[in-house]
């Protein structure tokens, strides 16, 4: 998937952020694509401003001169150097105001392009990677990468200012003595040598600092976004304990850094001003010993040069440590944009009139979360077979880890099968790994976003009002929205805290009946568990009556729905034991018969009226 604006990627052509001062900016490059000529402009624009800059020293030497040789008879001349000066500076504004303007708006466009593509990536990627990655820390990797993009890309006229202010003096101080010159080149390279020795130490502590501060701020979120249980089961202390932890961590690399990063200024400041003072000094000697006088305002002029250079060398150690850190978050983009997207399939449609699907031998192994030892190669789904029908109900029941969410999973896409056979109305299908263009899957658990009932059910689509009231209904979330003072337009709040379970799940279904329309098999993953049984059965009732002609295929707990679906799969430790109709079933399987009995002995009797079995109230 790539959005208009992203940069695009495929699994064989990763483009991670660069490191490194010439990585940034191939990354600031890469994201500047469309927008180059305007990159080339405003740096050029800049250059120039700085570029002219650097001859005001040389008009206030040169007027400084005028009147020491003239013996203050020549004001004129001095006169109109000072003047030049002052047109030095307005002609400087002139180009770096504009230059400013343009690079900052660059900086934005390259910022939203960036952050764009990195999204794009993070919604590619396959949900085996996001369940080993924590979202909280994904999110600071995003967060942090495009902010500092966004830095360095707004400040290109400091570095070149610097580039400049550095390169322009050194030549002129060459230009009024060569000695002068080289003896500050040979004085500056040992100034940046230790620079570049302190950066590799703080790039190391920087990337330690961020990996700490990403768990914390995974903890963080999880301790507020689970406010509900730390509250309820008077968590506040414990949790606060386990954040104060992970914060405590985020100190330690901190704290070094902080020694070494006064070290480095300390050796900086006075290397700077003995190079400093050292250059006028030299410069003196040298004009005494071969002319017998010295000019002043050569003196000044090798001064202030001496003095811009000094600047700039304390300004370049300030913006040093800042490329650094621009360094080591834009870095942590990697573990996202390295990382292998979803395979793009490759595979043929699939008929809109299919009749009959033949899934067979299908094996899947869950590589569990990162630190997960027991459950790595412990196969998950061993030889499933099944078949699919067009119009077709079939349910899926077993205990809890026997495989049904899993198995739903792999035919929605969301995972990889490691092995599968596919067959279409008869014909084999070796294309195909699962059936994602033809399905949609409405999960177990409800996810809600913050904003209204209307955008949490259309998710930005622009569906018409009817459709959307008409989803609604069928969710049975109708009566709820009536409820609200704004209906639709009622605000939910972080996480849905503000509505119950049974109210989560028939928003996420009504979500999921819009996204149904088109689709030939719909999977319901146990979608109504916190819903009270006549709303559930009401539910199933119209799902069932809305999509006839679609095979619906739903991970049931709730027994009492059983006999709405034409085929029952029984499943136990990742393996279909035996499918069938309910009554199949219960003369055939024991442990389903016993399950059966234990479940109809466990609910009082209700009146009939919704189709059900006399079993649920």
């Amino acid at each position: 998937m790539t959005t208009p604006g992203s940069i695009p990627f495929s699994s064989t052509d990763q483009r991670t952020p660069q490191t490194g001062i010439f990585g940034l900016y191939r990354t600031f490059w890469r994201y500047a694509a469309g927008n180059r000529p305007l990159v080339a402009l405003f740096m050029s624009l800049l250059f120039a401003a700085q570029a002219v800059r650097l001859t005001i020293p040389w008009f206030f030497g040169q007027a400084v001169n005028a009147i020491q040789t003239a013996g203050g008879q020549d004001l004129a001349l001095a006169g109109w150097n000072m003047a030049m000066m002052f047109g030095a500076c307005v002609v400087a504004w002139a180009m770096h105001g504009p230059g400013r303007v343009l690079e900052r708006f660059m900086a934005v466009r390259i910022r939203e392009k960036f952050a764009d593509t990195l999204y794009d990536k993070a919604v590619a990627l396959p949900l085996r990677w996001h369940e080993s990655h924590h979202s909280g820390e994904t999110i600071q990797r995003m967060s942090k990468s495009t902010q500092a993009l966004f830095g360095f890309s707004q400040n290109q006229f400091i570095y070149l200012q610097n580039g400049v202010s550095l390169i322009g003096p050194l030549a002129a101080l060459c230009l009024v003595s060569t000695a002068t010159g080289t003896a500050a080149v040979i004085g500056y390279a040992l100034i940046f040598a230790i620079l570049i020795r302190f950066d590799r130490i703080m790039v190391r502590l920087l990337l330690e600092e961020n990996r700490f501060e990403r768990r914390y701020n995974a903890e963080l979120i999880d301790c507020l976004g689970n406010i509900s249980t730390v509250l309820t089961l008077r968590l506040q202390a414990a949790t606060r304990s386990v954040v104060a932890t992970r914060l405590t961590a985020v100190f330690a690399p901190l704290r070094r850094g902080v020694v070494i990063n006064e070290a480095k200024w300390c050796a900086i400041d006075l290397l700077n001003n003995g190079i400093r003072c050292g250059l006028v000094v030299l410069y003196a000697w040298l004009a005494w010993r071969s002319e017998g006088f010295i000019l002043l305002g050569t003196a000044v002029m090798v001064h202030q040069y001496s003095q811009q250079i000094g600047n700039v060398v304390g300004s370049m150690a300030t913006n040093w440590q800042e490329l650094v850190r621009y360094q080591a978050d834009i870095g942590s983009a990697d573990e996202i944009m390295s990382a292998q997207s979803r395979p793009s399939s490759s595979a043929l449609p699939v008929p809109d009139d299919w009749r009959e699907i033949r899934i067979d031998g299908l094996d899947f192994t869950h590589a569990g979360r990162r630190g997960c030892v027991p459950t790595l190669g412990v196969p998950t789904l061993s030889d499933v077979s099944l078949t699919l029908k067009r119009g077709g109900r079939i349910a899926f029941v077993g205990e809890s880890g026997s495989g049904k969410s899993t198995l739903l999973r792999i035919l929605a896409g969301l995972y990889e099968a490691d092995r599968v056979s596919i067959t279409i109305d008869g014909a084999p299908r070796p294309d195909l790994r699962d059936l994602a263009p033809l399905a949609t899957l409405v999960p177990q658990d409800p996810e809600v976003f913050e904003g209204t009932f209307s955008q949490n059910i259309t998710m930005g689509i622009a569906w018409p009002s009817e459709t959307v009231e008409r989803a609604c209904d069928l969710a049975c979330l109708a009566p709820v929205v009536a409820r609200l003072p704004a209906g639709l337009d009622s605000e939910i709040t972080e996480r849905g805290l503000n509505m119950s379970g049974g109210q989560k799940q028939r928003l996420a279904l009504a979500r999921g009946i819009l996204a149904s329309r088109g689709s030939s098999l719909i999977m319901l993953d146990e979608p109504t568990s916190s819903m009270d049984p006549v709303t559930e059965a009401r539910l199933y009732d119209n799902l069932l009556a809305e999509f006839p002609d679609a095979c619906i295929a739903s991970s049931i707990h709730r027994l009492h729905l059983l006999n709405r679906f034409d085929t029952i799969v029984w499943m136990a430790d990742g393996k279909v034991v035996d499918s069938g109709s309910l009554a199949e079933l219960l003369s055939r399987q024991q442990a389903f018969r016993t399950l059966w009995q234990n479940y109809a002995g466990s609910q009082p009797v209700a009146p009939a009226g919704h189709g059900d079995l006399v079993l649920a109230a």
